[in-house]
């Protein structure tokens, strides 16, 4: 019986830290609020902040799905998942869906860099 509960209890553990997970593209101010895997992305093309995890340029699967690694995504020298999108109207208010966005071969939502009107 003691087996049963233990397992039951990791069980319940287990699907209780998979809600622990970053939601990309959420807004966000801090870290905190995007998972244990997440950060908040804060920079021109982030208003209001956007939540993304790290992943390596080129393989999507390191993302969550819906999303796709961007190089340079959160800085110079960090990918970064961002939503991908087929119109405005996948973005939130304040981003827009652009294509080629640093690179990367599906259209995202983010804010135009400021070098790009």
């Amino acid at each position: 019986m003691k087996l049963r509960w233990n397992v039951l209890g990791a069980v319940v553990l287990g699907l209780g830290l998979a809600g622990c997970g970053v939601t990309v593209g959420a807004a966000c101010t801090s870290d905190q609020e995007c998972g244990d895997m997440g950060f908040c992305i804060t920079t021109a093309n982030t208003p209001g902040g956007s939540c993304s995890e790290s992943c390596f340029p080129g393989k999507d699967d390191t993302c969550p799905s819906g999303s796709t690694c961007v190089s340079k995504g959160a800085r110079e020298d960090v990918s970064a998942c961002f939503i991908k999108c087929t119109t405005n109207a996948d973005c939130r208010s304040g981003y827009q869906c652009i294509s080629n966005f640093r690179g990367s071969a599906f259209p995202v939502c983010a804010a135009p860099d400021p070098a790009t009107p």
